[in-house]
């Protein structure tokens, strides 16, 4: 009599494997009579399947929980962890805007100091394109801060609007940054970088106003003493 062996289940006769499933007591390729054993087999397959979905769900269970616990305990211990004021979570979605201003503007001054005139221009349009993003960001940002920082954000929204007007005026030079009109840009990008300044440290006053340390929203990359 032809037998179903190991857990692949298949006829001791002829080799051919026997679905796990099986419930013949024939091989269904030779024809020779089986015993249950591809029945006990299958039967031990699904049993060890379930065994390990049920392994899934318990430790997926078991890490959920460990994360509401770990959460629970980070709020216990820090009761202001994740409640900043508008002022402060206003400023942690400004931050990475002021960081990539200020990579833009030292492209286009490392450009300048090359000289060429075409990756000058490269520089400006790539800057001007940017900020005509970024000023729409900053706008839309600021409509939606409550509190004393409000018109403050707003502030911050005009000035990238002067700084895309300066870009142009760079950009009307033709890269000619020996000229007297490139310098009047520069000049005009270098004031609007201290108004910048200056509105972002009245930003972090409001941020104390509300209990928030301004240096943990206000970070090193954007350049702002205060």
């Amino acid at each position: 009599m032809a037998t179903a062996t190991d857990l692949t289940a298949h006829c001791s006769a002829c080799g051919a494997e026997i679905p796990l499933e099986a419930r013949a007591n024939f091989c269904p390729a030779c024809g020779m009579a089986l015993t249950a054993t591809a029945e006990d087999t299958a039967d031990a397959r699904r049993s060890a399947n379930r065994w390990w979905a049920t392994l899934v769900v318990v430790l997926s269970a078991a890490a959920l929980a460990l994360g509401v616990t770990m959460w629970r305990l980070i709020r216990s211990v820090d009761p202001g962890a994740g409640d900043a004021g508008p002022a402060a979570e206003a400023m942690d979605e400004f931050a990475p805007i002021a960081e990539d201003w200020i990579e833009a503007r030292e492209h286009v001054n490392e450009e300048a100091d090359v000289g060429d005139a075409d990756g000058v221009l490269l520089a400006i349009e790539d800057a001007a394109a940017w900020t005509d993003t970024a000023a729409g960001d900053v706008a839309e940002l600021a409509a939606d801060v409550d509190g004393g920082s409000a018109p403050l954000y707003r502030q911050l929204g005009v000035v990238f609007g002067d700084r895309l007007d300066a870009l142009r005026r760079l950009e009307a030079t033709g890269g000619a940054t020996g000229s007297a009109a490139w310098a009047a840009g520069v000049a005009q990008l270098d004031a609007l970088g201290a108004e910048s300044d200056e509105v972002i440290c009245q930003i972090a006053g409001e941020m104390r106003d509300e209990g928030d340390d301004a240096d943990a929203h206000i970070t090193p990359a954007m350049d702002v003493d205060c």
